[in-house]
């Protein structure tokens, strides 16, 4: 295992934007698939959406607890708020217009005021404590809900993964697919360099004529064509390769991939049971989670129209009166429950909760639904595992007569019995063939990964 993760640093390390030129590397699948793993960026947000998933959880367990809050008040006046006369009190009436006179010539006396000023300055500071007691079962809900999401954002990893894991496997065979295919050209090109020699060799000696030489000419700029498309096309898959396992690269002609001998078996040594995989496929589960989340949003909210209570207490301390160097505040605390029932809302919270009845219906007739077309996809994906398994083996006769073929008329043009043209033709059999051959093994490669994922976990 350690020798394991040395291989892949050392292939990231290589990779990097500090790649030297000429530096050959070499990325088995394993490697890749694990990198795929660590680096993809749609892995890397599944995994995101998990720590999202499990953060609302533990943010949703905090509705069990005591709501605790502070809160500080202070004001000051241009002028009190309260100022309150004799004639306030009294009225304007004489008896208060005389009592107010007197107490006024007094106060010049003796200087006093003769009005109640008040609120002119003051502050508070207070801390409350409020627990929650019923809420209609939405905090008991709420929580279940959240649970219910982990569960579902892990689902969901779990398939990302197995998508990327097929893309990434479909990627590598189809670059392979390439290789193997330059390779052919490669072998038919050294075939056809030695029969061009020869052919030049009998030109110059009247046994072989231009002609021939013409139609080697047009068949080798044919392969010389094919491989610089087929060079092409593997180095843009290479790219997304590359940006699919999340590796930075410079130069894509020193990366080689290891090819491994993957033993194809037939498909009865894959097959497993229909109704087992459906069972236990990630999509059932999550079709799963889905209607019990919507079950339980109806149920938060019939919990809107139900009584909430709570229980709480209050400190703090105050003077807002007109505090001064002789005034003195108040310590108070106080308890007190709440009980609210929503009156007016019940006929909204009514038709809120009908219309998530509908959703949880929908829920479930999806439910049911694309469970059976999960079975269905079970059996599709067979279908093509033994028809891509049939059309491989077809493939591979046609390719072995070909290659028999090709040798037999090569043997027999060297032989002088057929012409130049029936040689092409067998070398164009072989070419086409062999692709066939290719194309066909890897839609097979395919097909066994593309169902295996269906229960492998």
């Amino acid at each position: 295992m350690k020798k394991a993760h040395l291989i892949s640093l050392v292939a990231v390390l290589c990779l990097g934007a500090h790649s030297v030129q000429g530096q050959s590397l070499n990325l088995t699948l394993e490697e890749c698939l694990r990198l795929a793993e660590e680096n993809n960026a749609y892995v890397k947000n599944a995994e995101l959406d998990i720590r999202g998933a499990e953060l609302q959880r533990k943010e949703a367990l905090w509705e069990y607890f005591p709501q605790v809050s502070a809160m500080a008040l202070g004001y000051y006046a241009a002028h009190p708020l309260l100022e309150i006369g004799i004639t306030d009190v009294l009225g304007h009436n004489e008896m208060a217009w005389e009592i107010q006179n007197r107490l006024e010539s007094l106060g010049a006396m003796y200087g006093l005021n003769t009005k109640f000023t008040g609120f002119q300055k003051g502050y508070s500071a207070s801390v409350s404590l409020i627990q929650p007691v019923f809420a209609g079962g939405r905090i008991v809900h709420g929580n279940q809900l959240a649970a219910l999401g982990v569960k579902a954002a892990r689902l969901q990893n779990t398939m990302q993964k197995k998508k990327t894991a097929e893309e990434i496997e479909s990627l590598w065979w189809e670059i392979s697919s390439i290789q193997d295919k330059i390779n052919m050209l490669d072998y038919l090109d050294g075939t056809l360099s030695t029969l061009y020699s020869n052919v030049s060799k009998a030109i110059g000696s009247g046994l072989a004529s231009e002609v021939d030489i013409l139609q080697l000419d047009i068949k080798k700029s044919e392969l010389k064509a094919g491989k610089k498309k087929a060079e092409s096309g593997m180095r843009l898959l290479k790219m997304n390769l590359l940006n699919s396992i999340g590796v930075e690269y410079t130069s894509l002609d020193s990366i080689r991939l290891s090819k491994s001998d993957i033993e194809l078996k037939e498909p009865q040594e894959y097959w497993q049971d229909e109704e087992r995989i459906a069972e236990q496929m990630p999509e059932r589960e999550l079709l799963t989670l889905q209607q019990e989340a919507k079950e339980l949003e109806r149920k938060m909210v019939i919990g809107e129209a139900l009584p909430q209570m709570g229980i709480g207490v209050t400190s703090g301390y105050s003077d807002i009166y007109n505090p001064g160097p002789h005034s003195k505040g108040n310590i108070n605390t106080i308890a007190f429950a709440t009980v609210q029932i929503p009156l007016s809302d019940w006929g909204k919270i009514s038709r809120k909760a009908q219309r998530i009845e509908t959703q949880v219906r929908k829920a479930e007739n999806e439910k049911e639904f694309m469970s059976k077309q999960l079975k269905l996809q079970v059996e599709k994906n067979w279908m093509e595992l033994t028809s891509t398994y049939d059309l491989w083996q077809i493939a591979i006769e046609k390719f072995d007569i070909a290659d028999r073929l090709y040798r037999v008329a090569l043997s027999n043009y060297e032989a002088g019995l057929i012409s130049i043209q029936d040689l092409l033709q067998a070398e164009t059999t072989l070419h086409g063939a062999s692709n066939e051959k290719t194309d066909a093994t890897i839609a097979y490669r395919n097909a066994i990964v593309a169902y295996t994922n269906l229960f492998n976990n």
